[in-house]
């Protein structure tokens, strides 16, 4: 529904945009998603999810999950793609798990051998650290999180726009909509004044 407002609103000043439809809002903290379907490293992905294209009062990075309604979410975001990277890893100490990105950034989630100190959904018997893997990923059919090295065939990635500190979210192309209105009920102000003086 606000999709629809917002394409129609655009439409009404000639304004055309990329659809929108892959972005989804997920009601439980108001960030927005984004599924990206391509095979990119982890670090790829952590460096095209930031570079995603802005939204007024958002910030854009590589999903953090930090709740099991979150990573629900996520599941249906992402179809049948098997294998999705999130921003997790242990890179910087084994076992270790932080967020690398979003305002979780350098927050610590897991640690090996305690267990979690946030939310996470490790498959079982995960992470095992097979071969040096120290990234995230998650099973978009199944669900469950695996840590995997750099560069394992992924089916994607997924943007997280999160709120920006403070900030009332207000898509770009309301602001465009009432700040065009704006314009105009100035302008109409002004020569009614013209005419009230006339007289």
């Amino acid at each position: 529904m606000r999709t629809v407002s917002i394409m129609l609103a655009m439409a009404a000043f000639g304004l055309t945009a990329a659809p929108a439809a892959a972005v989804t809002q997920f009601a439980g903290n108001g960030h927005l998603y984004e599924f990206v379907a391509t095979d990119l490293s982890w670090q790829g992905a952590l460096a095209a999810a930031a570079a995603a294209t802005p939204i007024a009062g958002y910030t854009a990075h590589l999903v953090t999950i930090t709740s099991q309604a979150e990573d629900d979410f996520l599941k249906t975001l992402t179809g049948s793609a098997t294998f999705v990277w999130a921003a997790g890893t242990d890179e910087d100490a084994e076992g270790t798990w932080k967020w690398a990105a979003g305002p979780e950034a350098g927050q610590t989630f897991f640690i090996f051998g305690t267990g979690s100190v946030g939310f996470s959904n490790w498959n079982a018997g995960e992470p095992n650290n097979v071969g040096t893997e120290d990234y995230l990923h998650f099973k978009a059919n199944a669900g469950n999180w695996n840590d995997i090295f750099s560069t394992f065939p992924s089916g994607g990635y997924v943007v997280e726009y999160s709120l920006n500190s403070g900030a009332v979210p207000e898509p770009a192309s309301w602001a465009m909509l009432l700040g065009g209105l704006g314009v105009v009920g100035t302008a109409l102000r002004r020569r009614g004044s013209r005419k009230t003086v006339a007289a």
